[in-house]
């Protein structure tokens, strides 16, 4: 029998747009898969991790700190001197600067759509600072946790200081081995305008930045 001759044969750019086409959406598939692969989340690192689990371990001490962080932030308003700020001070300034608003609790209560950052969290890893946040992804009454946490240390870039993640994490897909997405991350990470206007200063103005396992030093002109 005669074939249609509404039936072509497929051409080699056909079969190639085909194929390609079938690759990016299986790396888009393994993508989210990782995304929103669930991290485990805990106030302390396990005594033995398991393989193949992505962990956020939160940093602490703000209760403990209490406001202490505030009348080191009045010695650097000085414009000279050092100031060590423990994980504590860090964290209790951060719980303080981005609190939530009943505005923003409700907003989540009626959203369909709606990515909600927690408050930030931050950890003092060896000579490196963690920065961590929670969010909610909220879509037709349904809420899934993204958790992004980004470790580094800070580097002057010839206008002051800016904090250079090196190992960068959204859910399990590590940011840091695509180098154009960790490059995006760290320009958030230093533009002036995204940042508190405290922190903005201090980058500015600091003189050095050392990082501990006990406190983040910042010394002044």
């Amino acid at each position: 029998m005669a074939k249609s001759l509404d039936q072509k044969a497929p051409t080699l750019a056909g079969v190639i747009i085909g194929a390609a086409l079938s690759i990016l959406l299986g790396v888009l598939v393994a993508l989210l898969h990782l995304i929103f692969k669930p991290v485990e989340i805990l106030k302390a690192a396990p005594k033995e991790p398991v393989a193949g689990v992505r962990y956020y371990i939160e940093g602490g001490g703000a209760a403990a700190a209490g406001k202490a962080w505030e009348r080191k932030a009045e010695a650097l308003a000085g414009g000279r001197g050092e100031v060590g700020f423990a994980e504590g001070d860090l964290n209790a300034w951060a719980q303080e600067t981005f609190k939530t608003t009943p505005e923003a609790e409700e907003a989540k209560k009626t959203a369909t759509f709606l990515l909600a950052p927690g408050t930030p969290n931050l950890r003092l890893v060896g000579s490196e600072l963690q920065i961590g946040v929670v969010a909610d992804l909220i879509y037709f009454g349904t809420v899934n946790q993204l958790v992004f946490q980004a470790r580094g240390g800070f580097e002057a870039d010839g206008t002051g200081w800016r904090y250079a993640p090196e190992e960068v994490y959204l859910g399990c897909f590590p940011l840091h081995r695509v180098p154009p997405l960790l490059a995006l991350v760290a320009g958030r990470f230093g533009a002036g305008d995204r940042l508190p206007p405290e922190v903005a200063t201090v980058l500015a103005q600091a003189t050095a930045l050392t990082i501990t396992a006990d406190e983040l030093v910042v010394r002044l002109r």
